[in-house]
């Protein structure tokens, strides 16, 4: 089965279209595509895509015809957003990417008091390039909230009324996760040194509730896979 290119394209509207340098060396020369060859262009902040078809193939500035633009047919539609502590490294592009490509709602990187790394302000364009390139890769056609680093007690301001379920993972939790898979969700995934108690104790103030993978401590950005594995696995489950 062939699979259907798809590139990232701002404000789609039908009509002729001069595509990118970028655009043009990914169609042209990474999957040699040719003049009257198909693709798909996805406009992933207003989540709507359309077909598309090359004019002319040159690598540096190609030619496309677009079509009448429509929803994207595959947009995040899985309600959880995480709470997720920093992590050192490239763990904040792991995380985004797996929280686009679970279709999840956003993802809201928190400095807690164990984080070994304080990321900048200026690493927010990064990870929404990340957040494009996994739409593109995954076939969703919108992209998550990404939001933060923010302070802990700021990033559960927004959660504490009611309307959400509220989860804190604790390997130490009675409760297992598969029990309380309820949309919408604010999942709380500790940095690599975990939450903190007053940390914890300030989320349980906050209507969160603890809630075990199993016994095992996992590192932060598999914990946020499984979990998120969790809630698709339950909603690709679900009658329609």
């Amino acid at each position: 089965m062939t699979r259907t290119v798809r590139v990232a394209l701002e404000g789609l509207e039908r009509g002729r279209r001069e595509l990118s340098r970028g655009v043009s060396q990914y169609l042209c020369a990474v999957h040699r595509l040719g003049v009257g060859d198909a693709f798909i262009a996805f406009d992933p902040e207003a989540a709507t895509e359309c077909d598309a078809t090359l004019l002319d193939a040159d690598r540096r500035a190609a030619t496309a015809e677009l079509f009448e633009p429509r929803a994207a047919e595959n947009r995040g539609s899985l309600a959880v957003t995480l709470l997720q502590g920093v992590g050192k490294g490239d763990k904040l592009e792991d995380v985004v990417r797996l929280v686009t490509a679970l279709g999840a709602r956003g993802v809201c990187f928190v400095s807690a008091e164990r984080s070994v790394a304080r990321p900048g302000a200026e690493r927010a364009a990064r990870l929404r390039s990340v957040a494009i390139e996994a739409a593109r890769q995954s076939g969703r056609g919108d992209i998550p909230s990404i939001e933060g680093p923010l302070p802990f007690a700021q990033a559960l301001e927004p959660w504490r009324g009611p309307g959400v379920t509220r989860l804190c993972l604790d390997p130490r939790a009675a409760t297992p996760l598969f029990a309380r898979l309820d949309e919408p969700c604010v999942l709380l995934i500790g940095p690599e040194g975990g939450w903190s108690a007053e940390e914890l104790a300030d989320a349980r103030a906050a209507g969160f509730e603890s809630v075990a993978l199993g016994p095992l401590t996992l590192r932060t950005e598999l914990a946020a896979a499984a979990a998120l594995g969790c809630f698709a696995a339950r909603r690709a489950g679900s009658p329609p």
